[in-house]
């Protein structure tokens, strides 16, 4: 006859809490966001991040950075420079522009070179659809250097009110104006809760870094810089290419 033994075990609470899913970061502007500070519709530092996971879209992305940027710069004639109805002193002045603007490529960075600062821009377009320069300009008020803003750090503003500005183009040879309205934006960076604005590239007017005020008795340390927004797609933010496999690369993070 055999026996049957009884076995009793006593359940005891865990002393961890349960794992709960987290996001990567909160953002830190959350609490501002408005009428002035426009809110992307994506996680732009989770965009950023996520390529991590994925085992394809690094690649990819260096591949865009190769290919776009990993030749260097060139200088081009805008007019055919050996055309017959090109005079001398047009030659003349072209090739003084030629020399200029090879200097100016060579010195838009003084740390690392222009195709480097390009390629960390066009990562971050390329994963955030999204991608931000500064560009610095000299005593005489001309474009003498470019430096990157990353983007996890950067929003996009609303339009201003449209202002009269003027714009050139080259036709046969020669330099042509004309003027017409037109509307920019500003952008604002935080790192650490403090805020510095930029204005869009082009905007003729002195605005205050601080504020982000257009103020024509802004000091000069105080004045704010211009930032190019390079995006994807026609909205206020910019879409990543990848986006429709977004929640495939979510699961592969999750896991």
């Amino acid at each position: 006859m055999s026996t049957q033994q009884t076995v009793r075990a006593k359940v005891m609470k865990s002393r961890f809490h349960e794992p709960v899913t987290k996001q990567i970061y909160e953002d830190q502007f959350s609490q501002i966001y408005g009428d002035e500070i426009i809110a992307p519709p994506y996680n732009l530092k989770e965009l950023k991040a996520i390529a991590e996971y994925s085992s394809i879209l690094q690649q990819c992305i260096d591949a865009y950075k190769t290919n776009i940027a990993g030749f260097g710069l060139d200088v081009e004639y805008a007019f055919d420079f050996n055309g017959a109805d090109v005079t001398q002193d047009q030659k003349k002045a072209a090739e003084t522009d030629w020399t200029r603007l090879e200097d100016f490529c060579r010195h838009l960075h003084f740390d690392e070179s222009a195709e480097t600062i390009l390629s960390h821009m066009i990562e971050d377009r390329e994963k955030t659809g999204n991608g931000f320069l500064e560009v610095l300009r000299n005593g005489a008020g001309q474009p003498a250097g470019i430096e990157y803003l990353d983007v996890k750090n950067m929003r996009v503003c609303g339009l201003t009110e449209p202002i009269e500005v003027e714009f050139a183009y080259m036709e046969n040879g020669s330099l042509k104006t004309f003027k017409r309205e037109k509307r920019f934006r500003k952008y604002v960076q935080m790192i650490d809760g403090r805020k510095v604005y930029f204005k869009e590239y082009g905007d003729p007017r002195v605005m205050d870094m601080t504020t982000g005020a257009f103020d024509g008795q802004t000091p000069p340390e105080r004045s704010a810089n211009e930032a190019i927004h390079f995006k994807i797609g026609s909205g206020v933010y910019g879409v990543p290419r990848w986006i429709g496999n977004i929640v495939n690369l979510y699961g592969a993070r999750k896991a």
